[in-house]
């Protein structure tokens, strides 16, 4: 059988949002600038894509976007920047970022939101995934704002490694269908899906828009069979509000760290 593996060297990280529920930590700096440890959040996330092969990086921004020209000049280890900048991220959500980034995409890439801290494992795993697109996925974090991943497993690797198919992402609770992991911001994108997803957006989106690439992934999930992958013990957490950021500070940073 033939291998559907294909080598990934771009990554996209999402980065416009306004991150209200932060300021209190953050000003009036972007999310993905909030420092933890010794670092803020995405020189974490370019210096592991860099250490992963992934050659080039585009970051969608928005709020305040001259912070991080500035800040990310100054990294050492990174892959080669490319900024692109959503003008409407005020009334947009993040499918509209991935939406402006398209022109800027002539292969598959990795899709990164700008407010994690994880592990290496979890770029590994998605970039090693033999499929053009998949959706990375871990056990239930409890964090309190989960999405959660709706499916059926087709496979299982070991206790904490499972494959299958989406059938829905969604905060919201569907009785009806199957928990399988929890949506963790990193996947593996194909031209062919983005293409839809973009096709998609220009069809339905009426401004203000604050729908998410997650939910268009989910739309078209009955449309086109979209894997995702859950790496059931991955130690990561989105920081999207104060109990997040005491979380990365007091439990994931060292775990990382060790």
């Amino acid at each position: 059988m033939t291998s559907s593996f294909t080598k990934i060297s771009t990554a996209v990280i999402l980065a416009a949002g306004m991150g209200i529920r932060l300021r209190n930590l953050t000003g009036l700096l972007p999310k993905g600038l909030l420092q933890i440890g010794d670092k803020s959040l995405i020189s974490r996330s370019l210096e592991s894509l860099k250490n992963e092969g992934i050659d080039r990086a585009i970051i969608v921004t928005g709020f305040q976007k001259s912070h991080y020209h500035v800040h990310l000049q100054q990294l050492a280890v990174k892959p080669e920047l490319e900024f692109v900048h959503s003008k409407q991220f005020a009334k947009t959500g993040s499918m509209h970022s991935l939406f402006v980034a398209k022109n800027y995409l002539k292969e598959d890439f990795l899709l990164l939101e700008s407010d994690l801290l994880y592990e290496s494992r979890a770029l590994n795993s998605v970039i090693n995934f033999e499929g053009p697109d998949v959706i990375l996925a871990s056990d239930k974090t409890n964090s309190g704002d989960e999405v959660y991943i709706y499916g059926e497993k087709l496979e299982e690797q070991n206790d904490s490694i499972v494959r299958g198919r989406i059938t829905a992402i969604s905060k919201k609770p569907f009785p009806d269908l199957s928990v399988q992991g929890e949506l963790v911001g990193i996947s593996k994108i194909s031209l062919k899906l983005l293409n839809r997803m973009c096709e998609y957006h220009e069809a339905h989106a009426e401004f203000p828009c604050k729908r998410h690439y997650e939910e268009y992934i989910s739309d078209l999930c009955s449309k086109k069979e979209i894997p995702f992958l859950r790496v059931g013990d991955l130690v990561w957490t989105e920081i999207d509000d104060q109990s997040h950021y005491e979380r990365a500070l007091k439990e994931i940073l060292p775990r990382l760290i060790k």
